[in-house]
């Protein structure tokens, strides 16, 4: 299993989600966050992006980091950053049903 976490623009946001619902990801955590990076702002500081979390089989993996790479680059600077993380387990608490 892996973590993904995903760094996008606000503005690519719903074109990301949805490929990857389109590629049957149906757990996805977002998140909008402020942050600091290569993109410049004269009156703000910060950027405002949105933080996706998702964990994924290793075979989806690819597919996902496809999907959010295609969807949310726009070639310039602030498109963000994916991690990719292994993840020994994680446990639906619901169910308990260890993943």
């Amino acid at each position: 299993m892996k973590l993904i976490v995903a760094t996008v623009r606000t503005t690519s946001l719903e074109r990301v989600v949805q490929s990857l619902e389109h590629i049957g990801i149906k757990s996805i955590s977002i998140l909008e966050i402020k942050g600091l990076g290569e993109e410049v702002r004269l009156n703000n500081p910060y950027s405002i992006h949105d933080k996706i979390e998702l964990i994924v089989s290793d075979e989806q993996e690819d597919a996902v980091v496809r999907a959010v790479l295609e969807n949310g680059r726009t070639g310039l600077a602030g498109d963000g950053i994916i991690s990719v993380t292994p993840l020994d387990y994680a446990v639906k608490i619901r169910t308990k049903e260890r993943l």
